[in-house]
């Protein structure tokens, strides 16, 4: 999933254009490189400097200029730029959001194991071709292709290895096997091939042992299959998950049968109780409102951070294979500090405190780089911009679990998955416009930074206001009702303490 939904941090990376022709061009950043160089309409042969050969360097797509206009322009405009090779993220993104919204009906209509394996196939499909293409046009189409697989796979798929998981386990190995160290091993894979096209097909080796896995030693959900009613699936499912344990701890056949019978009659009794619920309710109630206002601008700005730094690699100083690597193992650093304090701060260390300081960091380091722009202090402060983004990157990874585990115990049982799922759709649209933040123009330099760095600010004020301290608190389970009754603390608290006996069971 990484190496093609982040392909395009190598795969759309812009080259320097110190100048053209026998010009030099009078620039201290890439920004002032671009400026110039749209500006310099007699430019036959641009010079070009880069690392890796994206698509910007084969098809010569620089900064905002192209010599030939296409279908694709008219596109472009209506996002409000005029560069095609970050659009192609765009669309990817776009992509990723459809990918996402029908693959979970899809699998509870197929299985989770087909729609994994027909979204990895068809991955590997448009992955493969994509690495032909022979223009910028065609290659903006398959990266949206790509993209539905990609927002396929990261909705399905991981449902599914989750699924097949101990539970035991389960958390650690969703922790240990994340983005964040698979982030290095693509910046090797980029260094290795140095070119889009070659990259493209080394990231299909692993879509191809993927495939193999799934389709060989994966067997379908057992959730699914008794939420299918899919009595002899579910037996033939859990026989084969069985033999992984050890003998000790094995079950008979006889017990694995009466495991699934009863399993089917108790999901049979709680859907015929579960009361049905839809976005509506999100917005019927006044603080279940603002709760999912807030929560969702929250998850926008963290999406749309991450993605327009991580799309933008390519102004950093220094290697973009040793950026990408870094930013990687900060990732991880830091999300295992976090998961440290809150394992050990207690309720000294609350969600809401730790979602401030964290997004607060990020703010501080956006405006830092601001500055650092807007007084034409780039040459002496390269190396501060280069350690800023990566830190304010790094500290992201983090930001995505906490929002997801507060939706998780803020809201109701009842529309706590649809919360969750209207939550992630507006995260997906910081996904398409977080890439195109550097190709807006406000007239002064470092404007990206001054747009990150105050949806970072808002951020932080909206959501210490309206969002309410979720650690350590029994999870909600009926709807807030418009009147409030006096109860006794003492049953209160029994109430309370049952209420988590039952989320629990």
């Amino acid at each position: 999933m990484l190496s093609n939904v982040v392909f395009n941090m190598f795969g759309a990376a812009a080259p320097r254009v110190p100048g053209c022709d026998d010009i030099v061009y009078n620039a201290t950043s890439p920004f002032q490189q671009c400026e110039q160089y749209d500006l310099h309409l007699e430019c036959q042969k641009p010079q070009m400097v880069y690392e890796f050969k994206s698509v910007a360097v084969e098809f010569e797509e620089l900064c905002n200029r192209h010599e030939q206009e296409s279908y694709m322009d008219s596109i472009t405009q209506l996002f409000g730029v005029n560069n095609r090779v970050r659009f192609s993220t765009t669309s990817q993104m776009i992509g990723i959001m459809i990918g996402s919204a029908v693959a979970g009906q899809l699998s509870d209509l197929y299985g989770r194991r087909k729609i994994t394996l027909a979204f990895l196939c068809l991955m590997l499909f448009f992955s493969t071709f994509s690495s032909f293409s022979s223009t910028i046009e065609i290659f903006i189409i398959f990266r949206f292709f790509i993209g539905i697989c990609c927002g396929g796979l990261t909705t399905v798929g991981c449902i599914f290895v989750v699924e097949n998981l101990p539970s035991a386990h389960r958390l650690w190995m969703s922790t240990v096997v994340t983005w964040a160290p698979n982030y290095m091993l693509f910046a090797l894979c980029a260094y290795i091939t140095g070119d889009w096209r070659y990259l493209a097909r080394m990231c299909n080796v692993m879509t191809i042992i993927a495939i193999a896995l799934c389709a060989f030693l994966l067997p379908e959900s057992p959730k699914y299959l008794i939420q299918a009613r899919k009595r002899k699936e579910a037996i033939k499912s859990v026989t084969y998950i069985n033999k992984f344990k050890k003998i000790r701890n094995q079950i008979t056949d006889e017990e694995i049968e009466s495991v699934v019978h009863s399993a089917i009659e108790a999901d049979k009794k709680s859907r015929a109780k579960a009361k049905k619920y839809s976005f509506i309710h999100l917005y019927i109630h006044p603080k279940i409102t603002i709760q999912t206002i807030v929560a969702s601008i929250s998850m926008f700005s963290i999406s749309y951070v991450t993605y327009g730094l991580l799309f933008n690699y390519d102004v950093l100083s220094g290697s973009i294979y040793m950026n990408a690597a870094v930013s990687g193992f900060l990732r991880y650093v830091v999300g295992a500090v976090v998961a440290v304090m809150d394992h050990f701060g207690g309720r000294h260390v609350g969600r809401k405190q730790m979602h401030f300081i964290t997004v607060s960091f990020i703010m501080c380091c956006m405006f830092g780089i601001f500055y650092i722009y807007f007084n034409d202090m780039v040459v002496e402060y390269k190396s501060w911009i280069r350690a800023l983004t990566l830190l304010a990157f790094g500290t992201t990874g983090c930001l995505f679990l906490q929002l997801l585990l507060i939706t998780a115990e803020m809201f109701p049982t009842g529309i706590r998955n649809i919360a969750s799922a209207h939550i992630n759709v507006c995260g997906r649209l910081g996904n398409v416009f977080g890439p195109m933040v550097f190709s807006y123009k406000l007239g002064f330099a470092g404007s990206g930074y001054l747009i990150l760095g105050v949806i970072c600010l808002l951020d932080v004020i909206v959501f210490h206001i309206f969002i309410p301290e979720t650690k350590n608190q029994p999870l909600p389970q009926g709807m807030p009702t418009k009147k409030k009754q006096k109860k006794d603390p003492e049953a209160q608290t029994t109430l309370m303490t049952i209420s988590e006996e039952q989320e629990a069971k």
